[in-house]
């Protein structure tokens, strides 16, 4: 049996010292290579977060937290399973205001709404449920009026009549919940009125999107940076959503709206004719968040026009059209 160490001879003839020498050797080379590899780990994992994120930008990565949290269980109705319980509720909220009139504030009517429809076995009927929606530190809190059965979503409101701020509201909630339909009920018009809201798109589809940048100039530090920040919040999100939600989100990053928003003069010539509120993500860049499907054009030359009548050296526009997302830089016209 052949036996190495260094406290004897090996069976090829080499003493103890030689042996020993290359082991030495062998072990210095390898600790050597070691070493590299965790100089090379202390800098993609230490150093490189610090320097790729502008400090001037609060954005704080987490795996931790889902981007869109439901504090219920939710179910997805079929369209029939759907049509039977909304109708079931939409009979309840007629009887109601027929009972107690039409001049309550929404919630009134909608917490009569979830005691009833307890009573007669709709259940649960939960009222206030809290929707999360979260990116890298930001939070943005929505509340759905009512739940039935985890799968009926029921806005009601109390207004002269309803309105596409109303259903852009339910469908943005559907959204984001995942369910395919909801009810909004109208409780302040001379009789109950409402409407059957209805999305197809899923999460996973309204995360496909696509970027345009044809006419686009990163010209700035902010610039890059509000470009990367939109399309990771869109890959978390996906599109689709209320454009507020959006700005909202860069806002904050940017530091809040003290920060962020800004009165800047308007100029007719040399003579200032007044001030203008814009979000500046730097000291003479704006930026301008539109949801245009049409008109873009227009929506640019009206752009251009304020612009060329400030002191700003540009506008950076996004404009979310659906899945289609548009970065285009305007310069100042008149800028020397």
């Amino acid at each position: 049996m052949s036996v190495s160490s260094c406290d004897g001879q090996n069976d090829g003839g080499q003493n103890d010292e030689e042996k020993c020498g290359k082991i030495s050797a062998a072990n210095q080379l390898q600790m050597n290579r070691k070493s590299k590899v965790y100089s090379l780990i202390f800098m993609v994992f230490i150093i490189l977060p610090h320097i790729v994120l502008p400090t001037c930008f609060h954005r704080q990565r987490s795996t931790t937290v889902m981007p869109i949290e439901v504090e219920s269980e939710i179910r997805v109705f079929g369209r029939d399973e759907f049509h039977a319980l909304a109708h079931q509720v939409l009979g309840i909220g007629f009887d109601i205001q027929n009972e107690f009139g039409r001049l309550l504030n929404e919630s009134v009517y909608a917490t009569a709404l979830r005691h009833r429809c307890s009573e007669i076995g709709i259940l649960p009927a939960e009222q206030e449920v809290e929707i999360r929606l979260s990116h890298a530190g930001f939070v943005k809190h929505y509340f759905m009026d009512l739940l039935f059965a985890f799968g009926l979503m029921v806005e009601t409101k109390a207004v002269e009549s309803l309105s596409n701020s109303h259903l852009a509201q339910t469908i943005h909630y559907l959204m984001l919940t995942g369910m395919k339909h909801g009810l909004l009920l109208n409780m302040r018009s001379e009789r109950v009125t409402h409407q059957f809201v209805s999305t197809t798109l899923t999460l996973a589809e309204r995360r496909q999107f696509t970027v345009h940048e044809a006419d686009w100039k990163p010209i700035n530090e902010a610039s890059r940076w509000l470009k990367d920040t939109v399309i990771e919040i869109l890959a978390d999100w996906g599109a689709f959503l209320e454009i507020s939600v959006y700005r909202e989100a860069v806002i904050y990053f940017l530091g809040g709206a003290d920060t962020a928003l800004h009165k800047i003069p308007v100029f007719d010539g040399n003579r200032v004719i007044g001030v203008e509120d814009v979000c500046l993500i730097c000291e003479d860049t704006a930026l301008a968040f539109t949801a245009k499907t049409d008109d873009q054009r227009k929506m640019r030359d009206h752009l251009q026009r304020l612009l060329d009548h400030t002191r700003l050296a540009c506008i950076q526009w996004v404009n979310f059209n659906r899945r289609d997302i548009t970065f285009e830089t305007l310069l100042q016209a008149n800028r020397d």
